[in-house]
């Protein structure tokens, strides 16, 4: 005796098997490949992102390491992975912000002025300062390749097995000036949250002072570092490359992995500013570094900074009303060209930015001009520097008004009586507001308006659909023009008009 449906049935269960096998094999190989390639660029991504948050991090410490006072600025120490219904993630990444220790940067030099002409002391600011440094260090689990990324004297710049790449300019030498910013304090923060950092100045800034090498020699510094090559690219190992008048001339190696750094100034007379900012459990203020210019008695200083500002001419970027808390506006996703100058020939600026909120995506710096960009809404502070002093100017980063867009619009027409009679249908699509109203007008050959239809929609619809009938007696044969105008809750409208024959 045959039993075929038996047979059958066991054929179902084998297929069923198979169908099952095939799907745990296709999820073992999603959890195997794609999940670690899509966390791999989250970490990527977050990355990218915390290089900007160090670099605003960087520019408060050096604005308040010439402006005084405290900035306020955060760093995103980790990320999360997005969920998952049928893989699993790996514990969410997180990342390290930290000091890396006290250690001592030199400036063997003498002061070359009065001391009647400042108030403090001047000699003050040359010798040992003690200082440490920032790094960050994330601890992803995909994206092995990251950097750890520094903050070194003002210089931030990633670090990676075999290269370094700068992330800024170094500011502590330009345009022979040595400005020096000594951070102090402990800071050591884990996690995968945001941490905030205040940068506070507890000495100076002071007025620039003049120094020179003992003896008429070179002015020499002496540099903690991890990274020496990141600073031999910057400045040059010749007096001919990199920084004008500058070079390295040796690194001291320690068994830590940091070491000394030697820098030389070709003989001549240098101006020195130095400030100390506090983050972490910061310090105590003094008056070690409050070293200022005497008034020479005709409202001038004896000496010191010369005068650096923001100029009027800015390029795309619109000014403030009197009374707004900005001074300039520009459009999300807009370049605008801000221009400075300085009272002195030859001098070098140095612009930098702190935003309350926008991205920042460029900021290029040139001789007197830096162009800037930023994505989304807020307030961006920009600072000019140069020679102990600087300016500020807050630029409102605001989205464009953009109106709807019209995507359909089409008109038949029909003899009815030696009526003149048209169906119109349209479709619309809002911009930065939602669509509110829409209006159709037929208009005669003379320009006068013989018909018109008007609906109001709801503040929140970003795509209308609709249509109507429109027409005029006696009107079949003549010429027409139908005029669509779709408005939004901003008041912004978008027209088109279409011709047609009764």
């Amino acid at each position: 005796m045959v039993f075929r449906g038996e047979e059958r049935a066991v054929t179902v269960q084998i297929g069923a098997v198979l169908l099952l096998a095939i799907v745990f094999a296709a999820l073992a190989l999603y959890q195997l490949n794609a999940v670690p390639a899509e966390n791999e660029r989250v970490e990527f991504t977050h990355n990218q992102a915390v290089h900007d948050e160090l670099q605003e991090l960087r520019n408060a410490i050096r604005n308040v390491g010439t402006e005084g006072g405290t900035r306020s600025t955060a760093v995103t120490l980790g990320t999360r992975f997005p969920s998952r219904t049928v893989a699993a993630n790996p514990p969410a990444p997180t990342g390290r912000l930290e000091t890396t220790g006290t250690e001592t940067i030199s400036i063997d030099a003498r002061f070359a002025g009065a001391e009647s002409e400042y108030e403090g002391n001047p000699h003050n600011l040359t010798g040992n300062h003690s200082t440490t440094t920032l790094a960050y260090m994330p601890a992803y689990r995909e994206y092995d390749s990251a950097p750890t990324t520094r903050i070194e004297h003002g210089f931030a710049f990633n670090e990676f097995d075999d290269a370094r790449v700068s992330l800024t300019d170094q500011p502590l030498l330009s345009d022979g000036t040595i400005r020096l910013v000594v951070l102090e304090g402990a800071l050591a923060r884990s996690g995968g949250g945001a941490v905030t950092v205040d940068p506070t100045a507890l000495s100076g800034p002071s007025d620039p002072v003049p120094i020179e090498g003992e003896g008429d020699g070179n002015v020499t510094m002496t540099v903690p570092t991890a990274a020496p090559t990141a600073w031999n690219d910057t400045i040059g190992t010749t007096f001919d490359d990199g920084q004008s008048e500058a070079r390295v001339t040796a690194y001291d190696a320690t068994d830590e992995g940091r070491g000394a750094l030697a820098i030389e100034l070709a003989a001549g007379e240098y101006e020195l500013q130095v400030a100390r900012v506090g983050i972490g459990d910061g310090g105590d203020s003094s008056g070690e570094y409050d070293v200022t210019a005497r008034d020479d008695g005709d409202g001038e200083r004896s000496g010191g900074a010369y005068t650096v500002h923001w100029t009027d001419n800015h390029d795309s970027a619109r000014p403030c009303d009197d009374g707004e808390s900005c001074d300039y506006r520009v459009y999300s996703g807009e370049t605008a060209t801000f221009a400075a100058d300085a009272e002195a020939e030859s001098a070098t600026l140095d612009f930098a930015y702190q935003t309350s909120g926008p991205t920042v995506s460029e900021f290029d710096e040139s001789d007197r001009t830096v162009d800037f960009e930023a994505e989304g809404s807020g307030d961006v502070d920009l600072f000019v520097s140069s020679g102990g002093s600087s300016d500020t100017i807050t630029v409102r980063v605001e989205h464009d008004e953009i109106p709807p867009s019209i995507e359909e619009f089409e008109a038949s027409s029909e003899n009815h009586n030696n009526h003149a009679r048209f169906t119109v249908t349209w479709r619309a699509s809002a911009g930065d507001a939602p669509i509110t109203r829409g209006t159709l007008e037929l208009l005669d050959d003379t320009g006068a308006v013989v018909d018109t239809w008007e609906k109001a929609y709801p503040n929140r619809d970003r795509v209308v659909e609709d249509g109507i009938e429109l027409g005029e007696k006696n009107g079949s044969g003549n010429e027409y023009e139908i005029r669509l105008t779709v408005t939004d809750g901003n008041g912004n409208s978008r027209t088109e008009s279409i011709a047609r024959t009764g």
